[in-house]
């Protein structure tokens, strides 16, 4: 006999924008625009609308999506992390049935346009992100585990970085080097401390990815490993509130050309980018 292990449903890809218009006194005029894609995804007493087709307890995926839009309307939008609080304690506290909700936000940046009050350039490729759970206990308090990162954070370095002295087998072709370009694409994910959901959300992003990217630049690399665990270590110190940091850095090769079949000598100048396969390495740091 089968039986239902776990479920889960909702609404994904709602994408939100907010312009936040200058206040009357405001000689400048200067608006604010801030986008948002959300994911939200709940779970609680579902299970007979799977089981037994009556979806009395089924909040629609449409409302989660209007849901959305109306708390946009007036909720501040400071922060990706605080939009997100507002949309998980809203499903908490309005539905006594869900016992949990996810909320994955990503943003679309927008910067300003030369000097316009008015105007925004949105070509970023790096996307600040957040994820919040917030949980309904049996006792029916409620919890919320408040979680952020970038992704899509192109870096690269072209010297002050080599690879050596790694394992050797009969399969190990790949020579010793001392100077390479080192390149990655980095995502990361941090967990705030339990408890306090008051933070200044923008200023830790910014002081957690400053701490990543110097750090980044700021020694000699021996490996993608240690430079990851280097960079992990700076944004726990860095940032007091945050008790772990996750790091992917997929190694972005570019491999020297070979130029003499045509006489000419590569000095470290000209390589070939490849986009697959790529070298995977992750790594958790706690506090």
């Amino acid at each position: 006999m089968a039986s239902l292990v776990r479920q889960r449903y909702g609404k994904h890809r709602v994408r939100v924008s907010k312009v936040k218009r200058a206040a009357a006194e405001d000689a400048a005029g200067q608006h604010e625009f801030f986008q948002a894609s959300v994911d939200i995804e709940l779970e609680g007493n579902f299970e007979a609308a799977y089981t037994e087709g009556d979806n009395q307890s089924v909040i629609a995926t449409d409302t989660c999506r209007n849901t959305v839009y109306v708390l946009a309307k007036d909720d501040p939008m400071v922060s990706l992390e605080s939009f997100g609080i507002t949309i998980a304690n809203h499903f908490l506290a309005r539905y006594d049935h869900v016992s949990r909700v996810t909320v994955t936000l990503e943003q679309q940046l927008w910067h300003r346009m030369l000097d316009s009050p008015h105007g925004f350039v949105g070509n970023d490729r790096e996307t600040p992100t957040a994820k919040l759970v917030g949980i309904r206990d049996s006792d029916g308090s409620t919890s919320l585990a408040i979680a952020a990162g970038i992704t899509n954070c192109m870096v690269a370095k072209t010297t002050e970085s080599g690879f050596s002295n790694f394992h050797r087998d009969e399969l190990r072709t790949l020579p010793d080097t001392e100077d390479r370009v080192l390149a990655t694409v980095l995502t990361a994910a941090w967990n705030f401390s339990a408890g306090d959901d008051g933070h200044d959300y923008n200023a830790h992003r910014q002081v957690i990815r400053d701490a990543l990217l110097t750090t980044f630049l700021n020694h000699y690399s021996r490996s993608v490993q240690e430079t990851l665990f280097r960079m992990a270590t700076a944004a726990i110190e860095r940032c007091r509130e945050i008790d772990s940091i996750t790091l992917t850095m997929p190694n972005k090769h570019h491999i020297r050309f070979n130029l003499e079949p045509f006489g000419r000598t590569n000095d470290n100048e000209v390589f070939v980018v490849t986009d697959e396969p790529f070298g995977f390495i992750t790594a958790t740091v706690a506090r």
